[in-house]
């Protein structure tokens, strides 16, 4: 029986996270479930210089970058219409905290990778 996924493009997912380990464990869960990583932004300023040059799918999104809280790549991800989830290990109330991050899942850090392929592959369902 055919993959559902093959007779469709691969969706392409935006990694943004500073931390480079964790960066490149995200970006080998999601390759080997099909996806194309595009990243891995380690800054805001690295993310939405990506925004504005592709088009992903999806996108994976830390909440805190080298110090600096992710709300303007959210907010970024909202107006472009990407859906997106984090993985952070911040506690829930400070997430909570930034408006921008309101009704977005956070499957925690580290991520357990059938969390993960699982969580992108609803955000994505039609």
């Amino acid at each position: 029986m055919e993959n559902p996924r093959s007779a469709s493009p691969p969706f392409v997912i935006l990694i943004v996270e500073d931390e480079y380990l964790v960066a490149m464990e995200l970006t080998q869960i999601l390759e080997d479930s099909g996806y194309i990583v595009v990243g891995p932004a380690a800054t805001v300023a690295a993310a939405l210089a990506l925004l504005n040059t592709t088009s992903p799918s999806a996108c994976v999104l830390d909440v805190n970058l080298r110090g600096e809280v992710s709300a303007q790549v959210a907010w970024a991800l909202k107006e472009r219409r990407v859906p997106f989830l984090l993985s952070s290990g911040y506690k829930q109330e400070t997430i909570n905290s930034e408006a921008a991050f309101d009704g977005v899942a956070n499957i925690g850090k580290p991520a357990q990778p059938d969390h993960l392929v699982s969580a992108l592959a609803s955000l994505l369902a039609p």
